[in-house]
């Protein structure tokens, strides 16, 4: 993507870097989920209550927030993600599609196993209808962002199709990724669920 009025070779174009900003945020945001897990768990085992399921899927979706840091820090370092991409130091183009495509899977599994998470402890608290309203909403969210986490895998055939336009294959249409992600990003956000 070039900037309007400028030609791509052009000295005029702006080379700012967003790197450091989203190393900030993605490193931000895990330290503050790891201080509420870590307060959580220690609260849970100071008074001896113990672990529950809710608590297995909170640690295993700190997991994914900790892995999203960490491919963000590789594609940051070694990639210069962050920078516009004529900047951009793409060396070896197919680990950097895989490392792009598992932070995309990665991110998306942290967001849905938070989310699980809170339904699970809502069904100690739910009977009846809402308990039964509480499982079809985690069960069809995990299956509406499984098949979301996987479109990055799935959406061209072979897989290499994704970054070597020339070799033989099929690919989705573009945006239709994008648009999955919007559909079930837009469904299982708060604003289709206000108990979320």
């Amino acid at each position: 993507m070039s900037t309007p009025g400028l030609s791509p070779s052009s000295d005029e174009r702006p080379h700012d870097d967003r790197g450091p900003m989203l190393l900030g945020v993605s490193w931000g945001l895990a330290a503050l989920a790891s201080a509420f897990l870590g307060l959580r768990l220690y609260c849970k085992l100071n008074i001896r209550r113990g672990l529950w399921w809710d608590d297995w899927v909170l640690i295993a979706s700190w997991c994914t927030i900790v892995a999203t840091g960490v491919t963000t820090t590789v594609l940051v370092k070694d990639f210069k993600y962050g920078h516009h991409d004529w900047d951009l130091d793409i060396y070896d183009p197919v680990r950097f599609m895989i490392v792009i495509y598992s932070r995309a899977t990665i991110t998306i599994t942290a967001i849905v196993w938070t989310k699980t998470a809170f339904a699970i402890t809502l069904l100690r608290l739910t009977t009846g209808m809402t308990k039964a309203f509480v499982w079809f909403i985690i069960i069809s969210m995990n299956v509406a962002m499984g098949f979301g986490a996987m479109v990055p895998w799935i959406q061209c055939k072979p897989l290499a199709k994704g970054w070597i336009r020339d070799l033989h294959g099929t690919c989705w249409a573009p945006r239709v990724g994008s648009k999955i992600w919007i559909a079930t990003g837009g469904w299982f956000s708060p604003h289709a669920f206000p108990c979320w």
